[in-house]
């Protein structure tokens, strides 16, 4: 029985890798060089960049593209990002899903890995929550896509949020942005490395001390 489960777990485990490894891979676009209109966005405040988007929606697609990048290069350093929402997220950019005249217009916004998103997992690192797409997006998302942000990655945590170390059999281990022998911290680990490297808005939480650590080891 405990040979079982633990095959279980690690068959869990390589298809939530193997199916991050796919989504990425299929974004090849996001894995161009930046271009000077990246620059010109990741330079811009958010204010500017909602104002764009009020006048215009089809910048929110140019700006989802540029976070996006930002994204998958944190990723590829600190090993921040769980679930990959970015084809979902432009998708919802042209399908009514966004208000894309609300206060956050077109602003792409990481989640922490407990964030619910409709027709995404939620493992919290747990392997017994793989494969376990939810039905219905959470309240905190719903909130943010009526406010016209976008949701474009989850990012990782401890296992069951235990531990100021961002680490689980799923998804691996957060590093620090600055240095990679270092940890990212916890729970909200993921989200203090892919700010620290560029991201512009997170959601985290924190009951003692989740967020205020990775802040702290991360410089935000």
């Amino acid at each position: 029985m405990v040979l079982l489960d633990y095959l279980q777990h690690r068959r869990a485990c390589q298809f939530k890798q193997e199916e991050r490894i796919s989504r990425i891979k299929r974004l090849a676009s996001y894995h161009a060089p930046f271009t000077v209109l990246d620059r010109e966005i990741v330079n811009k405040s958010i204010e500017e960049l909602v104002q764009a988007v009020q006048k215009d929606p089809s910048k929110a697609s140019d700006i989802l593209h540029t976070y996006g990048k930002v994204a998958l290069r944190a990723h590829e350093r600190t090993n921040c990002v769980t679930e990959v929402l970015l084809s979902s997220a432009e998708q919802w950019l042209t399908d009514g899903s966004l208000n894309l005249k609300g206060p956050l217009a077109g602003i792409p916004v990481s989640l922490k890995d407990t964030v619910e998103v409709e027709g995404y997992d939620s493992t919290v690192g747990m392997s017994t929550r793989a494969g376990k797409p939810l039905a219905h997006d959470g309240n905190t998302v719903r909130i943010l896509k009526d406010a016209g942000a976008v949701p474009y990655v989850k990012t990782n945590v401890p296992i069951t949020l235990l531990s100021f170390e961002s680490s689980n059999d799923i998804w691996g281990e957060t590093t620090n942005p600055y240095n990679k022998r270092y940890t990212a911290g916890g729970s909200t680990g993921g989200e203090g490395a892919l700010l620290a490297l560029g991201g512009r808005v997170g959601i985290g939480s924190d009951v003692a001390g989740s967020v205020r650590c990775p802040a702290h080891f991360a410089g935000c």
